[in-house]
Order: structure tokens, then C-alpha cells, then sequence
């Protein structure tokens, strides 16, 4: 019996420089601390622009053809507040006024109408600004809060170019890894 063919889990982001991640972990730490949360390290912190799922290795090069003719524009996204979303118990840093993404809303439709011309499947939703700031939320802790919760200032996560991602799973809970990026312009 022959092995499967391994495949690549694979989705398209905007990801935060290493200090903008800092700044969206110490925002988040002292909340995460009182949810008996898992944090997820600020080196994978990013925004899913397209969610692909398991995509062979002898297709990157087709997908690698469809985006490189994509021209977005540089995103700015601004997080101003955390929120709790049951279903998948996680906590996010998101935005209160979603219109400010608008940049990264208009690629996010881009990379999954490209995706679906060249035969992949990409799991097509609108935009929403988030990142996952921790996971294994404990629902009852989660329960005494109001959501979404201010963060003490506003992050601004300046982006100039998006990814395509890879996601694995370590020991310790997911690794991502960046595949290829491409600019954006001003």
C-alpha cells in the first residue's frame, strides 16, 4: 500500500514585526494570566488573509504563479480591543471599527478569488482583523468578563508585504513558518 503524499497546511497572512508583537503581548498578558490561557508566542501572531487547508508540495508552484500578480496596498491594522470567542476558546486582539482594514479586506478577496480560479479551495470569509493572542481559554474564567475588553492603548501593525504560511504542529502547539511573501505598496 502506498504512503499519501504529505501535505502543506497552508494560509495567507499579514504578520506584525517583532515589536508590534511585543506590544500586542504585553497588552494581552495580564488578561491571558486571569484566563488560565495558553499564550501563543508573539512570534507566530499574525491576521489570516485566505485559509487554503492541505495543499500537495507540487502545487506551490502553480499557487506561487496566481499571487505573484497580486498588487494590494500596505495594510494598517489598529487592535484596540480583546475578545473571547467560545467556539474555538481563544482570545483576540481585534479592532472595534473593522472599516479601518479596509486594505487588507480588499486583499483578503484578491488572494481567495486567485486561490479558487487556480483549483484550490480555499475556505472563503470576510476579513476580520484579528490575532490570536492565546488559546485553551478556560470558559468559566472567560465567563466573568464583558466582551470585548479595551486594551490599554491601541496597536498599530504597519504591514508592507502579506505571506503564504505554513502551520505544523510541534510539542508544544502550532509553528508557523513563512513559505514566500510578496510587497505591498503604498
Amino acid at each position: 500500500m502506498e504512503s499519501p503524499t504529505a501535505t502543506l497546511r497552508l494560509f495567507f497572512a499579514l504578520t506584525p514585526v517583532a515589536t508590534q508583537s511585543a506590544a500586542l503581548a504585553e497588552c494581552a498578558t495580564p488578561l491571558i494570566a486571569q484566563l488560565q490561557a495558553q499564550r501563543v508566542p508573539p512570534e507566530n501572531f499574525h491576521a489570516t488573509l485566505c485559509f487554503l487547508g492541505a495543499v500537495a508540495p507540487e502545487r506551490l508552484a502553480p499557487l506561487r504563479g496566481v499571487v505573484a500578480g497580486i498588487r494590494g496596498r500596505s495594510a494598517t491594522l489598529q487592535f484596540d480591543v480583546l475578545d473571547y470567542w467560545s467556539k474555538p476558546g481563544v482570545l483576540c486582539a481585534t479592532t472595534s471599527d473593522n472599516s479601518l482594514s479596509e486594505s487588507a479586506s480588499v486583499l483578503a478577496q484578491q488572494l481567495g478569488a486567485a486561490s479558487t480560479a487556480a483549483g484550490f479551495s480555499p475556505d472563503i470569509k470576510p476579513f476580520r482583523a484579528h490575532v490570536t493572542v492565546a488559546r485553551k481559554v478556560q470558559r468559566a474564567a472567560a465567563a466573568a468578563y464583558e466582551w470585548p475588553q479595551p486594551l490599554t492603548a491601541p496597536v498599530v501593525v504597519n504591514c508592507d508585504r502579506f505571506v503564504l504560511m505554513e502551520s505544523r504542529r510541534g510539542e508544544s502547539g502550532s509553528i508557523y513558518s513563512v513559505v514566500e511573501s510578496w510587497p505591498l505598496y503604498a
